[in-house]
């Protein structure tokens, strides 16, 4: 009975959430944020169909969805780096540009070292998998905290709530992962409820933070971005200088 509590409390929340970013116009300020709320939701329904009406189907499914789920949710984060460092775009690129190259090199070191056994397992797979990239995403939620702290990135309240809530996701996950490697199998059983629940509260999280539409933080020019945007214009100026200048030679040389 509680599972199937916590189950339709968090489609309730992933409705909710859906439904504030059509109303609120969120969907293009946070494309992959949302993307990845709707797979969850159509895989989590689709789950619930497989199991009932195709129950023979459901583990293939099931892994299938908890792979690109992964993969989905990892975006999130070049999501949180896109919005905080938008100021900044070349240090956006440059940081997007090394998580993915740091996220390609943890997947494919995991699905090497499965390709030479003996036997492939989707769950041992998955968890190594897991549990490396969380370690990865935890590093890269810590700096970009530390950054937009330091440096006193403008921020709102829709982006605090998604690095807070996803932040807390990636912690939670890293604890459970810890734990399930060292509990016996009596124990595991307390996975089924804690796992669910965590996403629970980090959908709480997020709907609380992305209900109400806030204003766009306003961002003030840098003495860096002034100084390249006068140096733009001059480098503009005179290269137009010059060609008037080559343009008059002629007729001066026959005066």
């Amino acid at each position: 009975m509680l599972t199937l509590v916590i189950w339709w409390s968090g489609v309730l929340l992933e409705f909710l959430l859906l439904l504030q970013g059509v109303r609120g116009r969120l969907l293009r300020r946070f494309p992959l944020f949302y993307s990845y709320v709707l797979f969850v939701l159509a895989e989590t329904l689709l789950l619930f169909g497989v199991y009932r009406w195709a129950p023979q189907e459901y583990v293939r499914a099931y892994w299938i969805g908890e792979y690109l789920g992964l993969a989905l949710g990892s975006l999130i984060l070049f999501e949180i780096y896109r919005v905080a460092l938008r100021p900044f775009p070349g240090t956006a690129r440059m940081v997007r540009n090394l998580l993915g190259l740091v996220f390609a090199l943890t997947i494919a070191k995991v699905l090497v070292n499965h390709s030479f056994g003996p036997l492939w397992w989707p769950a041992r797979t998955y968890d190594e998998m897991e549990r490396n990239l969380r370690v990865v995403q935890c590093f890269a939620v810590l700096a970009i905290t530390f950054v937009i702290f330091a440096y006193a990135i403008p921020r709102n309240r829709h982006l605090k709530g998604i690095l807070a809530g996803y932040g807390l996701f990636v912690a939670g996950s890293i604890v459970q992962l810890s734990f399930r490697t060292y509990l016996a199998e009596s124990h595991q059983h307390l996975f089924v409820y804690l796992e669910p629940l965590l996403y629970l509260l980090v959908l709480c999280i997020w709907t609380a933070a992305l209900w109400s539409p806030v204003a766009e933080p306003s961002h003030s020019p840098s003495p860096l971005e002034i100084a390249a945007e006068d140096h733009a214009a001059l480098v503009s100026r005179t290269q137009q200088d010059l060609q008037n200048i080559q343009l008059g030679l002629p007729g001066a040389a026959r005066r």
